[in-house]
């Protein structure tokens, strides 16, 4: 007797002999006579045959442009389906765009955030949110966990790649700033007058004093490393490049110091007046002093190369950008210089009263005057090509980005400007005058009087957050990507650092 399983193969292999055409009439007739319950297994059963792995017949470059249009969100959710997904994800390639589209490149590449060390664990916790970056699902080069509640535990996954590890610790770091994840590092105390001055590099943070000396900070431990005593009177401006402290005095010097060994390597001098401002330009040294004169130094033989003289009243603010200084003075003008070749290039005439703060490029020139107005100029030619109409009283700091421009001033607000001058956001929550002032990418951070510290959002002027536990005044401030430096005007001085990692 021929059984079901004898008539099976030779219903296959008939089937098999048909034309694509009969076969697809075979097809409806059977299912015509399908139940519902048969209907619903068949498509069950047919559903995994029909799905296709396009990450299986593409190569890597396809696949990389395909995940490229999905979101950051969109990406994380293609990882979770399988392993195979999860690595089509986890590309450099992929991550890298990403990190481009955020802005986020230089933390790969000047600002290693993977380097950046957190401060303690032990140091003061605002509101019980740590700012300190976790290495939940991260995994190493040994395919361990570096956390997570098995913190050993081996993965058969490859490693995190570089570029998709840089955008979680910066994802991380953007939310610490937006949302006040922030840590009080204790005070840098040692200082027995005002700190007039300070700048830092890396884990190095460098102080002037009133009291004739220089100290030296990690900032990491908050531990003075050194103390630099050879000053003959107040310091008034310093600058920290490439292992050498450059400062100014009120004594009319300018010395160099080697920051590991503390020793002057170098001691300029010819101005006949208080050294005010100092830059620090390659081999080149440029400064201004209360004698109204900016002088250009190099400092390998301590030769002064230009004198350049022309304002009719004390110096305000010195900034350099490559070949170009630009000052700004109580004379009511802002003077473009050429630092090589020792001439005034422009005059800027147009505030009716002292211009207070300045920012340039090679571009333009933005300067911020005691009229309550902004200026914006052509590097090239001189000419003021808008006037920025807003504040009320002096406008003491001023910053730029590629997109718009923020001020600060004695009105107590906070201003964003698009580059046609039109007043894109008045920002109101300074009470007293705004001393600093600090734009990166999407993040300004404003410092002002009563201790008051806030972050802002620079794309429309939100505000962020408020640092409410600002233990000082300030009268400077400084500021990376993972932390605010503030120094206090009251004396003895002290420096206070806030760190969002």
């Amino acid at each position: 007797m021929v059984t079901f399983e004898d008539h099976l193969p030779r219903v296959a292999s008939w089937f098999d002999d048909c034309s694509q055409e009969q076969q697809n009439q075979v097809l409806k007739l059977l299912f015509s006579k399908c139940k519902p319950l048969q209907i619903r297994k068949l498509c069950a059963d047919l559903e995994p045959l029909l799905a296709v792995d396009v990450t299986a017949c593409l190569p890597p470059e396809l696949i990389d442009r395909i995940f490229s249009y999905l979101s950051v969100t969109d990406v994380c959710e293609v990882a979770k389906c399988n392993a195979r997904w999860r690595e089509c994800a986890n590309s450099d390639i992929l991550w890298f765009y990403h990190c481009q589209r955020r802005g986020w490149l230089h933390y790969g590449t000047i600002h290693d955030l993977c380097q950046e060390r957190p401060f303690s664990p032990n140091q003061k916790n605002i509101a019980n949110t740590s700012p300190t970056f976790t290495f939940d699902s991260i995994i190493n080069g040994a395919g361990i966990t570096s956390g997570g509640g098995d913190p050993g535990r081996r993965s058969s996954l490859q490693s995190t790649c570089r570029w998709k590890e840089i955008y979680m610790r910066a994802y991380h770091l953007s939310l610490n700033w937006a949302l006040g994840r922030y840590k009080v590092i204790p005070a840098l105390r040692g200082h027995r007058e005002t700190v007039t001055c300070m700048d830092a590099e890396g884990i190095i943070l460098v102080s002037g004093s009133r009291d004739r000396t220089v100290r030296v900070w990690n900032v990491c431990t908050s531990e003075c490393i050194s103390v630099i005593d050879a000053h003959t009177g107040a310091v008034t401006c310093l600058k920290l490049k490439n292992g050498l402290i450059v400062t100014g005095c009120s004594d009319k010097l300018l010395r160099v110091f080697e920051i590991g060994s503390g020793r002057c390597i170098k001691s300029l001098e010819g101005h006949t007046g208080s050294v005010d401002h100092v830059c620090f330009q390659n081999e080149s040294i440029v400064s201004a002093s209360s004698d109204r004169s900016v002088r250009v130094w190099s400092w390998p033989d301590g030769c002064c190369r230009q004198i350049l003289r022309g304002h009719s009243d004390d110096i305000q603010y010195l900034d350099v950008h490559r070949e170009k200084a630009v000052t700004t003075a109580w004379d009511t003008t802002v003077r473009v210089w050429d630092i090589h070749r020792g001439i005034c290039l422009h005059v800027l005439r147009g505030h009716s009263e002292g211009v207070m703060c300045c920012k340039f490029d090679d571009k333009i020139i933005v300067s911020g005057g005691g009229d309550g107005l902004i200026k914006i100029w052509d590097t090239h030619v001189g000419v003021c090509t808008k006037t920025l109409e807003g504040h009320t009283d002096e406008v003491y700091c001023l910053d730029y980005n590629s997109n718009v421009i923020a001020s600060g001033s004695a009105d107590s607000t906070v201003r964003l400007w698009n580059y046609e001058g039109i007043c894109l956001n008045v920002m109101k929550e300074h009470i007293g005058v705004v001393r600093c002032l600090r734009l990166s990418n999407d993040r300004l951070v404003t410092g002002g009087d009563r201790k008051k510290i806030v972050v802002w959002d620079a794309q429309d002027g939100r505000l962020l957050n408020v640092v409410h536990r600002n233990p000082s005044l300030l009268h400077l401030m400084w500021t990376s990507d993972t932390k605010i430096m503030i120094a206090s005007p009251q004396a003895p001085g002290t420096v206070t650092i806030l760190s969002y990692w």
